[in-house]
């Protein structure tokens, strides 16, 4: 389009110079030669260059979208053969252990039969020898021995309940005794020298016996309190209540702490035997035995 209109621009400028000839320009219904715009040559130009782009455009899409479907194909393909290959391996591993398991078997039996007939062989010679077989000497049955509580029957868990329940009543008493009464206490401490700013031990024994007694009640770590109430009542006898006199004393019944002895020799016979079927010590135990079952 351009040497178009460069060719017509020169025709008309050589018109132009030269003079046009009268022949021609006398023509009727001729006129010169129109140019072009050159901007409408550039549109049309830029028209057709994006035309070609577009189509270009278009062709690589169409190439790329053969290629993702080729890419897609071969990665299927893949797959497949992995799959292939992963059942193959499976299937031949599958086999090699059914054909171990067969010749497993096949050599057992040879075993068994070979035993056999050895069996049979002996049998027979020992029996033209005449050889008497010893009998085989059958096991005594093992005997096992279940050792079971007689403080966890009805009868014994009573008894054992009702012997602590004495127990904790009567060292409840003492040790609120000894809280209310806090100058008898510090009395007692200063006979055996010991001074009053260390009043506050009678205090402190007076809560520990109430928690002793609570303990005892309910049957909780009943073996090691009564050693600690046993200690205590020996060393509160030793003390308090026997010395360089008789423990008989006249017009009282019994002899002089006739209730601490009974009450450690209680607590000892708790050491010994534990606090009985119903107690807390008791269902403890019951559980660490099913424990150690289990």
């Amino acid at each position: 389009m351009t040497d178009e209109y460069t060719d017509a621009v020169v025709g008309n400028s050589l018109d132009d110079g030269l003079g046009a000839s009268p022949a021609v320009s006398g023509l009727s219904g001729a006129s010169p030669a129109v140019p072009r715009d050159p901007r409408l040559l550039a549109a049309e130009q830029a028209e057709h260059d994006a035309r070609a782009a577009l189509e270009k455009a278009e062709e690589m899409r169409r190439a790329l979208e053969e290629a993702q479907a080729a890419a897609a194909a071969a990665q299927a393909a893949a797959d497949r053969s992995k799959q292939e290959l992963e059942t193959a391996r499976e299937e031949a591993k599958a086999k090699a252990k059914a054909a171990a398991l067969q010749v497993r078997m096949e050599q057992d039996e040879i075993e068994a039969s070979a035993a056999a007939a050895l069996a049979e062989q002996r049998a027979a010679r020992e029996s033209s020898l005449g050889t008497v077989l010893p009998v085989a000497e059958t096991d005594e049955p093992e005997t096992i021995l279940v050792t079971k509580r007689t403080t966890d029957g009805f009868s014994g868990s009573l008894a054992l309940f009702l012997l602590r329940a004495v127990l904790a009543v009567w060292v409840g008493a003492v040790g609120w005794q000894a809280l209310a009464d806090k100058d008898a206490i510090s009395g007692m401490l200063s006979k055996i020298g010991i001074p009053s700013s260390l009043s506050f031990l009678g205090v402190l024994g007076g809560i520990g016996l109430i928690v002793v007694a609570v303990l005892l009640l309910f049957g909780a770590a009943t073996r090691v309190f009564s050693a600690i109430l046993a200690v205590v009542l020996v060393v509160y006898l030793v003390f308090f209540r026997f010395g360089a006199f008789s423990p008989f004393i006249e017009g009282h019944f019994g002899f002089y702490g006739d209730r601490e002895v009974f009450a450690a020799i209680i607590a000892v016979a708790f050491v010994l035997i534990g606090a009985g079927g119903l107690s807390i010590d008791a269902v403890m135990r019951k559980r660490r035995d099913t424990d150690e079952e289990e």
